[in-house]
């Protein structure tokens, strides 16, 4: 059975209930401006955003980091500044899901993954900027911000994985199967 989706509208905050059509465009009568999707449909799908982010901000993160064990720092620092980029999108796209999130499972896994990409976005920062130190012949400074970078690493472990949004579907349903 297809369940209805709520829009809210971006200028009075009206919310309007829509069962149909995906993603329709849907203009509030009080004030005439365009509702946007709100709610668990929201927040999944800047999950599923913030995923896909993520998981490309990874991948430039660890093809950076072996950038730098090849010695091409110039190289590495672009990946880095790419992921941190990347990461920061992601952020973004799991903190909307933590607002919109109507159910304690959604928010707390967008919360967790909100956390572990600001760990990874920070750390992503610090080894651009021990990329450039290094280049620039200062090696303390290049050292901590190596330590910095790796404190953030290490700080991002407590957060456990990013969970795909299949799998945040599943334990959503999962936990609706508990509660009946």
């Amino acid at each position: 059975m297809e369940q209805p989706q709520t829009y809210r509208c971006d200028g009075c905050g009206s919310e309007y209930r829509v069962l149909g059509e995906p993603q329709p465009k849907v203009v509030c009568r009080d004030c005439d401006r365009e509702a946007t999707l709100s709610g668990t449909a929201a927040a999944q799908r800047a999950y599923r955003l913030g995923y896909t982010r993520y998981r490309e901000a990874r991948r430039q993160l660890s093809d950076a980091l072996a950038t730098v064990e090849d010695g091409e720092l110039a190289l590495a620092r672009g990946g880095f500044d790419s992921a941190a980029s990347d990461f920061e999108d992601s952020v973004e796209e799991f903190t909307t899901a933590v607002r919109e999130a109507n159910d304690d499972v959604l928010t707390e896994w967008s919360e967790r993954a909100r956390k572990k990409a600001t760990c990874l976005w920070q750390a992503a920062e610090w080894l651009s900027g021990m990329t450039y130190a290094s280049e620039q012949g200062k090696s303390t400074q290049a050292s901590q911000y190596r330590h910095d970078a790796e404190n953030r690493l290490q700080a991002a472990t407590e957060y456990g994985t990013v969970s795909s949004p299949k799998e945040l579907l599943q334990a959503a349903a999962t936990e609706v199967q508990s509660d009946t």
